[in-house]
């Protein structure tokens, strides 16, 4: 295959009539790869090697005809996707109508004319193509999200590990009380996980945020003075007081 050919896009022809794909690929090998196969059988036999841009589909085939082709085709995840164009001798509109309902995105009825299979083929592979750039567009949007939240998780980590830090060395009884919370609050919550306990409301907690967020449960201790946090006796009732007042206050900010 020429670098020119390799450009091109592909399409299959199946049909067990030789004079059908003859002619089908005389009027389309300017323009297109064309690959005409005889059965169902040799078109998945053949699409085991690539993936064509687009199927020309007859109907009436032995041992396999085009609606079971068709329906093999989109149960399979790999080749769901690719455009079924059906050719053939059958005009009604009901034998139409399965096709369409089948996958099928356009039906021409033989014998076709060159210039109408031309245009349509090149009509689906222009909306095939926008289908694949819509598609790709918003996968890198996906992606670009996924990116965005988890840089703004690690940021809430990181402003949430800071603070904590800031009570912590500012109260010289923590000891790792702030970690030990978390840990608890972890082994807690996993056991009613296990335990099949609270699922609705659990369900709907954000854990990756809950967890972490345990270590500002003593976030107040930051308006509190350092006198009153690390004095070693009991507190007066103005003391404790004060301290209450403090954490309102903080409360009240945040």
């Amino acid at each position: 295959m020429t670098k020119k050919e390799e450009k091109r896009q592909t399409i299959v022809m199946v049909d067990d009539s030789m004079t059908s794909l003859s002619l089908g690929k005389d009027i389309l090998k300017d323009k297109y790869n064309v690959f005409p196969v005889s059965s169902g059988a040799d078109f998945f036999a053949l699409i085991e090697n690539f993936i064509p841009d687009l199927v020309l589909l007859d109907i009436l085939m032995p041992e396999m005809d085009g609606y079971e082709v068709i329906k093999k085709l989109k149960a399979n995840k790999e080749t769901y996707n690719i455009p079924v164009i059906f050719l053939t001798s059958r005009s009604d509109q009901d034998n139409e109508l399965e096709g369409l309902s089948l996958g099928a995105i356009d039906y021409i009825t033989k014998p076709f004319s060159p210039a109408l299979l031309i245009q349509r083929i090149e009509n689906h592979l222009l909306i095939a193509a926008q289908k694949q750039e819509l598609n790709n567009f918003n996968d890198n949007l996906r992606k670009m999200v996924l990116e965005q939240t988890g840089e703004i998780e690690r940021l809430q980590q990181a402003v949430l590990s800071t603070v904590a830090e800031v009570v912590e060395f500012r109260d010289d009884t923590a000891g790792g009380h702030i970690d030990r919370s978390m840990s608890y609050l972890k082994f807690m919550l996993d056991k009613l996980i296990e335990e099949n306990i609270y699922h609705e409301e659990i369900s709907e907690w954000d854990l990756n945020f809950l967890i972490p967020a345990a270590q500002l449960h003593d976030v107040g201790k930051i308006m509190v003075s350092e006198t009153i946090m690390n004095k070693p006796g009991k507190l007066t009732p103005e003391e404790f007081d004060e301290m209450k007042k403090q954490r309102r206050n903080l409360m009240v900010l945040l």
